[in-house]
């Protein structure tokens, strides 16, 4: 079946996320240490991590909000330091501000702007993301169609559910669809499982972690992204 519609993942797909998060979480806790001192004895340790395993296992929805779950990190942690409520709210809210501001400093990949302007006269364009970008802040949105969100969904891929709400939003089955992502789990076998045709992306050159290899095509440039999807 011809392929009508395509959508993209956005962390290490449209861009690379590694070096801006960490940036961004650097920022938040250095201004909360500002305030807090004492909060530097717990920020970026293994008991920082376990706040975070401590909140999903109260709320395992939670994973698919991740705003809203390090807003909760850093309100839990700030509390346990002898922070009041009102207190621990405030100032995890100008942290998660600064780390929201952070986590948008970001550099797209070669090609991105140019391909998806090409792309958007042939196709209808979707983003289907578990993270928290947001395109619209970003100036990318004019590009896409459509977008939806791990927050919005209150469910991750590799579930079905982004897959299905891309179907349900153009009315197209899922054979015309194409999805193209870094995560082989999340994007390519996500895609897969839903019926979607699928393109790995892996500018990063990952391996693929099943010894039986990689069973779409994988492509490491955005330059080669339309001839990709006119071979799906």
């Amino acid at each position: 079946m011809t392929i009508k519609v395509v959508t993209f993942d956005l962390d290490d797909t449209l861009w690379p996320l590694r070096e801006t998060i960490l940036a961004a979480h650097k920022s938040a806790n250095d201004f909360l240490a500002s305030q807090v001192p004492s909060v530097k004895e717990i920020l970026s340790t293994n008991k920082e991590r376990e706040v975070w395993g401590q909140l999903i296992e109260k709320d395992p929805t939670m994973r698919h909000r991740l705003s809203e779950l390090r807003f909760n990190v850093f309100k839990n942690i700030l509390q346990s330091l002898g922070q009041t409520e009102q207190q621990a709210e405030k100032l995890s809210s100008e942290a998660l501000q600064i780390f929201m501001n952070g986590r948008h400093q970001l550099t797209l990949f070669d090609g991105v702007e140019e391909v998806l302007a090409q792309l958007k006269e042939k196709y209808t364009l979707g983003v289907l993301t578990n993270g928290n970008a947001d395109i619209k802040r970003l100036g990318i949105d004019h590009y896409f169609n459509f977008s939806f969100s791990a927050e919005e969904l209150n469910d991750s891929k590799p579930s079905a559910t982004h897959f299905e709400k891309a179907m349900e939003f153009t009315s197209e089955k899922a054979a015309s669809i194409c999805h193209i992502g870094d995560h082989t789990e999340c994007d390519v076998e996500g895609a897969l499982n839903a019926g979607c045709k699928a393109i790995w992306y892996n500018e990063l050159n990952n391996e693929w972690p099943d010894s039986d290899g990689c069973p779409v095509q994988e492509i490491k440039s955005w330059y080669d992204m339309e001839e990709a999807i006119s071979k799906c």
